[in-house]
């Protein structure tokens, strides 16, 4: 198979080139059918160019009529899916990515024909728009583009992935900030005047760091009173009105020990049920949820965001659900608990993450690990 180049224009590594390439007969009308490409740069790099469009013509048949990417988008995402045993919440973002911002963009493009340059201009864009996406957003529609263009190569659609020569946004870490322990106490006070129910809720988030989701799926069942511990084996999402039990993110549970504090807290929060129970005339049961109005549905994550986010304002507390579980992560390494630790009672897969996340709070713990050293090479 061969292949020719032509200058468009320019020259140098301002060049334009089109780079040609046969690739059989239509099988509709039997006419050649050719590839063709724009190619900016110089003549060495244009050959280079050539040389792996036609690897490319070579793998995938260019002769039948061209997927458009969103197309194949439309096919990727229920196989992925399955075969990825995606999240229903992963899923959810996953098609208003492909349809808010992919499809609209790039969707009529051919598959095959999808370049770096389609890419690049897209993220560009999506920076650029008068509601810029962070970088980090970027990054996610990146991610979403990249692995569906990866199970395209997979299938022999395309012969390479472009994304993987793109140049998406650098995500820069943001500072985790994390409520005092005096800003959590004047939630829990001011929840505790309001809903007793969602006061517990804040003050087992925030000994336990657990998710959201995790303690919105928590079970009385999961409570060990003999033991004092605190098994976190699901998670609850709600999409599209409809209430989905689910593993952890890690799709592994974690056993957490309870203090005097969270023991209290949970046993009010059982007798509070017990009472609810018997008026409504049904019996508590082992997989009855322990954050619940009518003892049966637990109560939706997105319900306790919104509530947390206006007791907090109620508080003159700046702050939000999902800070909670910094809060817990920024105590245990400000008290001294090793990594693995936060890390296992955080629910991350490893410690890698939790150093990831918080370790702009370890430099206060490095003073006190330098202090300890030097008062034993000076201690008589």
């Amino acid at each position: 198979m061969k292949g020719s180049r032509r200058l468009v224009r320019g020259r140098g590594k301002s060049a334009v080139w089109e780079l040609r390439v046969y690739a059989g007969k239509s099988p509709i009308t039997g006419k050649p059918k050719y590839v063709s490409r724009h190619f900016h740069g110089s003549a060495k790099l244009a050959d280079d160019a050539l040389s792996e469009l036609v690897i490319e013509v070579g793998t995938v048949d260019h002769t039948g009529p061209p997927e458009s990417f969103g197309t194949y988008l439309d096919r990727w995402l229920p196989k992925a899916t399955v075969l990825k045993e995606l999240s229903p919440t992963t899923v959810r973002e996953h098609k208003r990515t492909v349809e808010k911002i992919i499809k609209p963009a790039l969707g009529d493009v051919p598959l095959r024909d999808l370049e770096v340059r389609d890419l690049d201009d897209l993220y560009v864009a999506l920076r650029r728009r008068e509601r810029p996406l962070s970088p980090a957003s970027v990054r996610r529609v990146h991610a979403v583009i990249s692995a569906a263009l990866n199970q395209a190569v997979k299938e022999g659609v395309i012969a390479s992935n472009p994304a993987t020569r793109t140049t998406p946004p650098t995500a820069r870490a943001v500072p985790k900030a994390a409520p005092t322990p005096a800003e959590v106490q004047a939630m829990i006070g001011v929840a505790d005047k309001d809903d007793a129910d969602m006061a517990a809720f804040i003050a087992l988030a925030a000994v336990t760091g657990a998710r959201r989701g995790e303690l919105c799926g928590l079970r009385w069942g999961d409570i060990d009173w003999d033991a004092l511990t605190l098994t976190i084996e699901r998670s609850i999402t709600v999409v599209n009105g409809e209430w989905i039990t689910k593993d952890t993110k890690t799709h592994a549970g974690r056993v957490l020990a309870l203090d005097p504090f969270a023991e209290e807290v949970l046993r009010r929060q059982r007798a509070r049920h017990d009472e609810r129970a018997a008026e409504l005339g049904i019996e508590l049961v082992d997989e009855s949820p322990v954050f619940s109005y009518d003892m049966v549905r637990p109560i939706s994550p997105d319900t306790t965001s919104h509530y947390v986010k206006k007791i907090a304002t109620d508080a003159g507390v700046d702050t939000h659900l999902h800070a909670l579980r910094h809060f817990a992560a920024t105590q245990m390494i400000g008290g001294g608990h090793d990594v693995r630790t936060v890390a296992g009672r955080l629910g991350h897969h490893d410690a890698s993450t939790t150093l990831k996340v918080y370790s702009h709070f370890l430099p206060e713990r490095d003073r006190d690990a330098a202090n300890a050293l030097g008062r034993a090479l000076t201690a008589s």
